[in-house]
């Protein structure tokens, strides 16, 4: 064979060659093993079994597999569900709740013992102030005290010298005119005695209202004898709160009118709701109610309907509906969003199953329903209302259907891998 040749021989051989490779492994790429031929892993949670004729829309589960991971069945029934109507609202002070703190008399701030946002207790010193009236009502208080003292002693000598008379006009010492004179005197010191003492009570009274105490009165002496102002009045908190507004500034003018600062007790607050029109047959005073914030989403605040207003707003087609809300662990701030759910009852039953036999495939709802010891069958259905653990079932179900509950994520896992290994 010449030399030629047998190169060309070689050559027909080797493409030979890479043509049976190449066979094989398309062979082997579009002939897969049967599913037969491999056992399923070992440990697997769930044991299914699909015979070949059984429905693709069917998950076999063997008893003991379901009993395992807690497989519960129930069958889908009718129920009163309750309806929730959700309005927006905002987070407000109780205004009742809310001390507005003033000063009594015009004066100079001279001390703030607080600053916004601080919470007091009740008796807390808040501001101290150069009371001017206060300056003023004493001064007058000592002048009073001063002439009644006066008028006492008037009185007592004006007594003594009538009774002295009294006795001489008996053994007739003196005339009946000069004794009438002497009580007429002594009427008259009485008359100036007890107006002296109302105007020394209406100055006392005055002086009470800047706080001050009959002790701090007895006691006037040694407080003028300290070198500290007997002007100075002390504002202090008429109650627990927050103090949620302040305007005390030291060296400020202060007049009776201006408002220094407000407390807060923030225990119990409002909601304030915009509730359509449409919406106001099911809202009711007394009624409770839900209220959720985004700062806490798995947090609901019991509360309950107090008010409800008689005039819609008209370019929203709304009322305020004003809610009691409890607040003692202080989570809810002012101005909040709110989430007010109402609850509106249904007239008629239901078809309904628990929540927790609805499941979502290819973003649809889904149930399992128990053909038989061992076998599921996925239903689509349509859902409607959610209350009470309990979901609406418009179609899909009839009444008596058992349905997977407890443990039918598990249900639609094993569905699901059979599906895809059908698939493959």
């Amino acid at each position: 064979m010449e030399p030629g040749t047998k190169k060309q021989n070689w050559t027909i051989a080797g493409i030979a060659f890479v043509a049976l490779m190449a066979g094989l492994a398309i062979g082997v790429f579009f002939f897969p093993r049967g599913t037969n031929s491999t056992p399923p892993a070992a440990g697997a949670p769930v044991k299914s079994e699909k015979p070949s004729e059984a429905s693709p829309d069917t998950v076999q589960i063997t008893p003991e597999s379901q009993k395992e991971v807690g497989i519960a069945v129930e069958t889908a029934g009718l129920h009163n569900l309750r309806d929730t109507l959700s309005a927006t609202g905002t987070v407000s002070e109780d205004p009742l709740r809310v001390a507005h703190i003033r000063p009594l008399a015009r004066g100079l701030i001279e001390t703030s013992y607080v600053h916004l946002g601080d919470r007091v207790s009740k008796g807390d010193p808040l501001v101290e102030y150069d009371n001017i009236e206060l300056g003023l009502a004493i001064g007058e208080y000592q002048t009073a005290q001063a002439e009644l003292q006066r008028s006492l002693t008037d009185l007592e000598i004006k007594k003594t010298i009538l009774d002295r008379g009294k006795e001489m006009l008996k053994v007739g010492a003196i005339a009946r005119t000069a004794y009438d004179l002497r009580e007429a005197e002594y009427k008259d010191a009485e008359a100036k005695a007890a107006g002296t003492r109302a105007t020394v009570a209406k100055i006392v009274e005055q002086i009470h209202r800047f706080g001050w105490t009959d002790y701090d009165l007895a006691n006037l002496a040694a407080k003028q004898g300290s070198g500290h102002s007997i002007s100075h009045s002390v504002l202090k908190a008429p109650s627990s709160g927050i103090v949620t507004n302040y305007h005390a500034s030291v060296g400020e003018v202060v007049e009776p009118s201006t408002e220094l600062l407000a407390i807060t007790d923030m225990s119990s607050l409002w909601v304030l709701a915009d509730v359509f029109e449409k919406d106001l047959a099911h809202v009711q005073t007394g009624k409770a109610v839900q209220v959720r914030v985004a700062s806490y989403p798995g947090k609901v605040f019991p509360g309950k309907i107090t008010y409800v207003a008689d005039i819609i707003e008209p370019k929203t087609r709304t009322a305020k509906v004003r809610c009691l809300v409890e607040n003692s662990s202080g989570m809810l701030k002012l101005e909040m969003f709110a989430t007010v759910e109402i609850p509106v009852d249904r007239g008629n039953s239901v078809l309904a199953v628990p929540d927790s036999a609805i499941q979502q495939i290819d973003g649809k709802p889904v149930v399992f329903i128990r053909n038989s010891e061992k076998e599921f069958r996925k239903q689509e259905v349509q859902t409607g209302l959610a209350s009470g653990g309990y979901t609406e079932i418009r179609s899909g179900l009839k009444a008596g259907d058992p349905v997977a509950t407890q443990g039918s994520f598990v249900v639609k896992t094993a569905f699901l891998r059979d599906l895809i290994g059908e698939n493959e």
